[in-house]
């Protein structure tokens, strides 16, 4: 195990994720900033769990399936 390399990745994923929603919620109209961001927190988590998944050489697929279906209830439940 690297510690180091999995705390930068973690860092730069953290990073990475809440930069993009938060870009879409201050570029968009005010009436359509829940779901704009909501779509596009789930596109980053996607496109990070499939990327994540393609660097460990896990299945792509189901990673994304996890990721998302994982994102959408964490979202709903908060």
């Amino acid at each position: 195990a690297q510690p180091v390399q999995a705390a930068v990745v973690s860092a730069v994923s953290f990073a990475i994720g809440a930069a993009l929603p938060l870009g879409v919620i201050t570029l968009s109209p005010v009436a359509l900033r829940a779901p704009l961001t909501l779509g596009a927190a789930l596109v980053t988590l996607a496109a990070l769990g499939g990327w994540s998944a393609w660097l460990g050489g896990a299945p792509v697929p189901r990673a994304l399936g996890r990721v998302v279906v994982g994102g959408v209830l964490a979202m709903g439940l908060t």
